[in-house]
């Protein structure tokens, strides 16, 4: 059932890109999208473009490509979501903003088009809830705070384990060594958990 969505999601996103590139009209989709329904086997929706020749190889490539770019552009976007993530709780622990400011801006963030992403520290010195100095305090206490595996990039939030201790990576296994030392700022955050 799962698999069934996911394909579904992804031919209906081919199928918009298709549209916007301006490869196929909105006709050409529909019939192939009726054939696809009438199949007894699911078969990807380019394939189906290509068996009618309303797509091309080059054509099906420049699909693909956007794609990715799509797919590429949603994954910075999450990163960048958890990371804006901790610098709310950093910004509230270092007593530079309330829960209300930060639940404020973050709101603002979301209401934003998906081709349109502010980063919150952007958007809280545009609201004047913070200063530019005071966002690279945050950042720079958030850098320490912070590890990615080098294997996979997934990151992890250091407040919750001990200096100096040793991990491992839950999504690739790569040993990972909890920096030894922090910043006072970091001391602090730390000893408050």
């Amino acid at each position: 059932m799962a698999e069934d969505k996911h394909r579904k999601k992804a031919d209906a996103l081919f199928g918009q890109i298709a549209l916007k590139l301006g490869i196929i009209t909105r006709k050409q989709l529909e019939e192939a999208l009726a054939v696809q329904r009438t199949s007894n086997q699911h078969k990807p929706l380019g394939l189906i473009l290509m068996d009618l020749k309303y797509v091309s190889e080059r054509d099906l490539e420049r699909i693909i490509e956007a794609q990715k770019a799509i797919a590429s552009q949603a994954e910075s976007r999450a990163k960048a979501v958890r990371e804006d993530t901790l610098f709310g709780k950093v910004a509230i622990r270092l007593g530079l903003c309330s829960e209300e400011q930060l639940a404020e801006c973050l709101v603002m963030q979301e209401q934003l088009p998906k081709d349109r992403f502010m980063r919150l520290g952007d958007i809280m010195v545009i609201k004047g809830v913070l200063t530019v100095d005071q966002v690279r305090k945050i950042l720079d206490t958030q850098r320490g705070l912070i590890l990615y595996c080098p294997q996979c990039d997934t990151q992890y939030n250091v407040v919750m384990f001990r200096p100096g201790a040793s991990i491992q990576c839950y999504r690739c296994g790569t040993a990972l060594r909890i920096p030894a030392r922090m910043t006072s700022e970091e001391e602090a955050l730390r000893s408050e958990e």
